[in-house]
């Protein structure tokens, strides 16, 4: 299976979304005061497994960034978004705040999710006859973008595009 970052470069995914189809924690854990632990400091703090019209093929999407992996976290630990999950869509997007050399975020969060309804990614890549596989605005989908202090999982169950 394909790994973003290795197999497919960065800079193809940039504000490109993807549906997450599993989380896979790679060992690491949060800690009860919310500090997030690696195994190791060498390896991604953990992978989502992405699918999106813009691949055609799944691929895993590392986790490089301590705050990235606590929001997926919430996603799944909290009751309430993983029930909502359960019955809806969970979305990322790669849009670092500073497009660094070869796509890379730097040192700031760059993975951003939404909670949509069932088939929103479809929709969404289809609008307009695929205006959005050339021209990506996940800001139709993910609301708002934030790069410090409140960044969240948002829910958007009335997408727009």
């Amino acid at each position: 299976m394909p790994v973003i970052g290795q197999d497919i470069k960065w800079t193809d995914i940039v504000r490109q979304v993807f549906r997450v189809l599993e989380f896979d924690r790679a060992d690491t854990t949060v800690l009860a005061d919310g500090t997030v632990k690696a195994t190791t400091l060498t390896k991604p703090y953990g992978y989502l497994l992405v699918e999106s019209p813009i691949l055609n093929v799944k691929a895993r999407l590392p986790i490089i960034n301590r705050d990235d992996f606590a929001l997926a976290t919430t996603v799944y630990d909290e009751p309430q978004l993983a029930e909502l999950v359960a019955q809806e869509e969970l979305l990322v997007t790669y849009f670092p705040k500073h497009k660094l050399p070869m796509g890379f975020a730097g040192k700031t969060h760059a993975l951003h999710y939404v909670i949509a309804p069932r088939g929103t990614l479809e929709r969404y890549y289809e609008f307009n006859n695929d205006e959005h596989m050339a021209n990506p605005a996940p800001e139709k989908l993910f609301k708002k973008f934030a790069w410090e202090e409140e960044i969240r999982v948002e829910v958007n169950l009335d997408p727009q595009f």
